[in-house]
């Protein structure tokens, strides 16, 4: 009997490749003729999946993301019984950091006074805004949201949680649904976005509910750039070219690349470009891939595997 066929379009480290490998043979997309196995392909570890690749895997039982977000996925083509993972928590430790060196380079005015010092100018500009007693919402509270709530709450801060089911372990003062959003978006000085992208969170930070933050208040995003409408995001800059507005996920990408023309020339929209997680850290890279790997044996041996996707949040 031949042995199961696990595809990753990711080079995967010798410990994960050990893994997989004592239940399967392991492929590449990079390997040279590499579609000529994908009809008896059992299970791909990806971020994109090619559609003229998934529809000759014939034998497809189960899709790994590598990464936590699943969205970019070719969902209306994949079939009914094949089980798909995200790779929640794997770089969480990583992005809630991330989260955090953005909410304090825009408290303490970090983007005007690096390059200052830099060029020798020592002049004060602007307040620096205290988090301290303030109040902290969380949008989204899974692995990444409940860490940065948990940060917060070590900085003094009262927090506000919204998650889709109403409920949340993470040490907050609130947690609501997302009836709740609006509420939280009133009450918060710094409003973190920690959702991932489906189809109920696209778009869902439109201009009125921009319009809805407090005059000083710090908006981050490290979810998917897409449940901030740009185009709302762009109108609310220019009625408030102040606001403080923080991202590592973007809207648009040439050659592979994030680029952005217009938000990046308002004061404080400062941004990184998408290395809060493991395109920032090859720690974190390795730690992702063994954690799909992992993932993948325990289906092919049979187990539930972590992380399973609700389908309907991707699939209309």
């Amino acid at each position: 009997m031949d042995r199961p066929a696990v595809l990753s379009y990711y080079h995967l480290d010798a410990d994960a490749e050990i893994v997989l490998k004592e239940l399967a043979d392991v492929y590449y997309a990079s390997q040279p003729s590499f579609e000529e196995i994908l009809p008896r392909v059992t299970a791909v570890i990806c971020i994109d999946l090619p559609l003229e690749h998934l529809i000759k895997m014939k034998s497809l039982k189960m899709i790994q993301s590598l990464s936590a977000g699943v969205d970019t996925l070719p969902w209306h083509s994949i079939p009914a019984d094949v089980t798909v993972c995200g790779n929640m928590g794997s770089n969480a430790e990583s992005v809630a950091e991330h989260t955090w060196a953005l909410v304090l380079a825009l408290s303490r005015r970090l983007h005007q006074y690096l390059p200052k010092v830099r060029a020798g100018d020592f002049s004060k500009s602007g307040e620096n805004i205290m988090l301290w007693g303030r109040t902290l919402g969380v949008v989204g509270m899974g692995s990444i949201g409940r860490l940065v709530a948990s940060i917060g709450k070590a900085f003094g801060m009262r927090v506000l949680g919204v998650t889709r089911s109403g409920k949340s372990a993470a040490p907050c003062d609130f947690v609501g649904g997302e009836e709740s959003l609006e509420y939280v978006i009133r009450e918060s000085d710094v409003v973190v976005i920690a959702s991932p992208l489906t189809k109920r969170t696209r778009g869902m930070i439109n201009l009125d509910r921009l319009r809805m933050l407090k005059p000083n208040a710090i908006l981050v995003n490290v979810g998917r750039a897409e449940i901030i409408n740009r185009e709302d995001l762009l109108a609310y800059l220019k009625e408030n070219p102040e606001a403080n507005i923080a991202t590592d996920v973007w809207w648009k990408f040439e050659d592979g690349r994030p680029v952005e023309r217009e938000l990046i020339h308002y004061p404080n929209f400062i941004g990184t470009p998408w290395v809060a997680g493991a395109f920032g850290s090859s720690e974190v890279l390795r730690r992702m891939k063994m954690l799909a790997a992992e993932n993948v044996t325990k289906f092919l041996k049979g187990e539930k595997p972590d992380n399973i996707i609700d389908r309907s949040d991707y699939h209309r």
